[in-house]
């Protein structure tokens, strides 16, 4: 009996949902889990065709076996590559045709006595690291170990009490259910870790959008309307008292460079929030401008793709150095930010017209070691060009294949 509008298909969905990995994690297990029982699929292939009869009905068939293993394998790994998503009920179906074939040939080949009963041991595994419920797990235990107890039982030549081969049928039942328990408890220890880790970061990133959102609304308004103070004072000043203009001058000065290190937090936070590279970038380019008056915009070729948090956060802090350099030190008259992607990787620069870097620029402060480090941790390079026309600063990054 269903409850109301709920079909069986609903219920059976939504239990395979419950116990199984989600998203990523499902995604990584069915890879691994395919590309394994390719493996083993193949290989026992390579042991069918060595040393045989080529031609005979045996190999035949064995062959013709073997293809029909590996048919639903394919066509389970072309829905993955087609649809780009997982149903946990194709990995059950793998299972139950690894299950049914791997005691079909039990079976014929001698029951308890047979060679291939090892494989239950890889099959239970398989589905005890996919299927994370341990109740789920636990009943196709069972259900694998009494089809075995049958197909032992029911065999020509049975279990010899004589001698003792009930022990040993105990043994691989015992040994069927602890590997079952032991993928089970080491992929939920690891899930619970994971998912963890997970909840942590997404409460960094809660905490770095609220601090964010609390510098703009404070701090960085505090600091705007003091620069606005201090620029009218400079206007206002009597030019007779040079000292006073000058301490002021420096004041501002020291109020905008103020204003714009508050801005790496506050834009940066937008990169948590789920904007894109190039739309922070834009939108810090035109705050340059306004906070620093020197010229700055954004070009952009290419599709941007799907980065990680953390890429869009280096990339982006890069930038923000980069400008910072030309802002405190360049004497520049505009800065070119260009964002390029391409098939293999992206590169990202930052582009002045100003008097170019002194040659120990390297080794002064830590800009350069950070924009360095950050490009080494996205496995990138960082390359810098500068002469006494301007100074280009690039990080060229490959994409993530995984």
């Amino acid at each position: 009996m269903n409850l109301p509008g709920m079909t069986t298909r609903t219920v059976v969905g939504r239990l395979w949902r419950l116990g199984s990995r989600e998203g990523e994690e499902l995604s990584y297990a069915a890879a691994v889990s395919i590309w394994v029982r390719w493996l083993f699929l193949l290989g026992t292939l390579a042991e069918t065709w060595y040393r045989v009869e080529f031609g005979s009905l045996s190999h035949v068939l064995n062959t013709l076996y073997l293809l029909g293993i590996m048919a639903p394998t394919a066509w389970v790994q072309w829905r993955i590559h087609r649809s780009g998503r997982v149903a946990p009920r194709w990995l059950l179906a793998l299972s139950v045709i690894d299950i049914a074939c791997l005691s079909l040939s039990v079976s014929l080949s001698g029951g308890f006595d047979s060679r291939y009963f090892p494989m239950y041991y890889f099959a239970l595994a398989m589905f005890a690291w996919i299927f994370t419920s341990p109740w789920l797990v636990f009943t196709w235990t069972t259900m694998t170990a009494a089809i075995y107890v049958g197909i032992c039982l029911a065999a020509a030549d049975g279990i010899d009490l004589g001698l003792m081969e009930e022990k040993a049928l105990f043994y691989r039942l015992l040994v069927m259910y602890g590997t079952a328990v032991s993928v089970n408890l080491i992929t939920r220890f690891e899930r619970a870790r994971r998912l963890a880790a997970v909840q942590r970061e997404r409460e960094l990133n809660r905490e770095r959008i609220e601090m964010s959102h609390s510098i703009h609304d404070t701090t960085a308004q505090s600091a705007y309307m003091l620069g606005l103070g201090l620029e009218e004072a400079v206007e206002r000043t009597d030019r007779s008292d040079p000292e006073l203009a000058e301490k002021l001058a420096g004041m501002w000065a020291l109020s905008r460079s103020a204003m714009w290190d508050l801005r790496h937090p506050i834009d940066g936070g937008r990169i948590f929030s789920g904007s894109g590279l190039g739309e922070v970038l834009a939108a810090h380019a035109d705050t340059f401008t306004v906070v620093t008056s020197i010229p700055a915009e954004l070009r952009q070729r290419g599709v941007e793709p799907e980065l990680s948090d953390i890429q869009r956060s280096l990339l982006f802090s890069i930038a923000h150095n980069a400008l910072t350099n030309v802002f405190r030190h360049s004497g520049a008259d505009c800065v070119v930010i260009t964002l390029d992607f391409e098939d293999d990787g992206l590169r990202l620069s930052v582009s002045d017209d100003g008097n170019g870097l002194p040659r120990d620029y390297a080794g002064r402060g830590h800009g350069f070691r950070n924009m360095r480090a950050d490009a080494r941790r996205m496995e990138g390079r960082l390359e810098v060009e500068s002469n006494e026309h301007g100074t280009t600063v690039s990080c060229a990054v490959p994409y993530d294949r995984d």
